[in-house]
């Protein structure tokens, strides 16, 4: 092998920009936001789908993303990267021109068939996209540098949901069939940033000023196991809260077009929680943010399910986005510290995420089930707030009798 291949071989898996990464990354979200958020407002709108159609249809979404998640890995071996027909950066390129076509399956077919073929596809190829996106750009990153770099992704998917919502509403006032097929041109407009990437990811950075111990190491694991059955709780209680949204709504008789901007407040405190996780050291390697976090989650998704007014829905909402935004800081975190920012670590957290995703629903869809019988308006919201009740009590004992080594401070704090 001669100098220029040596050379060439350096470029192909040098770091890719933040700039480009996070880019892409707001970009596409504006697609999947509305496809995989908003489509239950749109499914509502037009096709009349109840909360339990909703709940159904979340359901689909947690077990296509979960298969999409956890295939991500072995595809891309399999089909990109070194040695293959084509490069990682290229297969991302066509997986967007397939998100691309899915968003505009609506503009053709105006049935609820085409929504639940829309979501099933979608999400199946978003559970591949995501992880490999992710690797991308924490790869050559680790410690604070990699604290930095995740929450600037965080911060980039985060706020552009908070825009797209907006953006939904005079879609959902004047045609809400052009919502998901319009802003799904984002996914081929994402495009543009991919020439900036490297061609594969880079190798995982290791900071030759910091060797952890084996104990710090093992912190670090404990840290991440606590942080993924928080994780999984969140996108329970995420996907339970979302397919209800629009009936809560309703209820509060908020007015047309103005249903999406009142569910961004979530999305706006989250984007807010990226932020300060990603400037604020101090969570690093403790075991406090094992409670505060959940807590918070908690408490927003009741406050929510169980509001009078619209007032009291929305600080449910921001509370309950504060939670979510530090449950997926710290998890995203340690898990591309442990897992050394390859596909498959993204890939592990993004099926988590799908085994929430399906959680949620299949919460929804039992409590109706139980309240079935009944016409009182809120008994479904007051079964499910319940169920979610003793899923945290649940959780909080699990991460209490497996992290219980852990001590706050100790040994995985983070000292660069």
């Amino acid at each position: 092998m001669n100098l220029l291949d040596v050379h060439e071989q350096q470029q192909a898996r040098s770091r890719s920009p933040s700039w480009a990464t996070a880019g892409q990354t707001w970009v596409d979200n504006i697609g999947a936001s509305a496809t995989l958020i908003g489509v239950y407002f749109v499914a509502q709108e037009l096709h009349g789908f109840s909360t339990g159609q909703n709940f159904v249809l979340g359901l689909l979404q947690g077990i296509t993303y979960i298969t999409g998640a956890l295939s991500a890995g072995p595809v891309t071996r399999r089909l990109a990267g070194p040695g293959r027909a084509i490069s990682t950066r290229a297969f991302l390129a066509w997986l967007h021109v397939a998100l691309f076509a899915c968003t505009q399956l609506p503009l053709w077919w105006s049935s609820p068939t085409a929504i639940w073929i829309m979501v099933g596809l979608f999400s199946t190829l978003s559970g591949v996209l995501w992880p490999l996106v992710e690797s991308f750009h924490s790869a050559g990153r680790t410690g604070a540098d990699l604290r930095r770099g995740s929450s600037i992704f965080n911060l980039s998917w985060a706020s552009c949901q908070v825009v797209t919502f907006w953006a939904l509403a005079p879609f959902m006032a004047l045609n809400p069939s052009l919502a998901i097929p319009a802003l799904g041109l984002s996914n081929l407009v994402a495009m543009l940033f991919l020439p900036w990437f490297s061609r594969e990811p880079a190798p995982h950075a290791h900071d030759p000023s910091h060797t952890p111990s084996s104990d710090h190491r093992q912190g670090l694991r404990r840290l991440l196991e606590g942080h993924r059955f928080l994780l999984i709780l969140s996108y329970v209680v995420y996907s339970a809260l979302t397919p209800m949204l629009p009936i809560l709504i309703e209820r509060l008789s908020v007015r047309d077009g103005w249903a999406t901007v009142l569910t961004s407040v979530w999305m706006f405190t989250r984007v807010l929680a990226f932020w300060i996780m990603g400037l604020w050291s101090g969570w690093q390697g403790r075991a406090v943010t094992l409670v505060w976090p959940g807590v918070l989650l908690t408490a927003g998704f009741l406050v929510c399910a169980l509001a009078p007014s619209a007032a009291v829905l929305a600080v449910g909402l921001a509370v309950f986005g504060t939670g979510m935004g530090a449950i997926y800081s710290t998890a995203f975190y340690y898990a591309m510290e442990v897992g050394a920012s390859g596909v498959d670590a993204g890939g592990k957290h993004e099926a988590l995420i799908g085994l929430g995703y399906l959680g949620g629903p299949a919460l929804g869809v039992g409590a109706g089930l139980i309240v079935g019988s009944t016409s009182r308006p809120g008994t479904d919201a007051l079964a499910v707030a319940l169920g979610v009740t003793v899923l945290a009590a649940a959780t909080a004992a699990l991460i209490a009798l497996r992290v219980r080594t852990v001590r706050p401070g100790t040994p995985a704090r983070s000292t660069h």
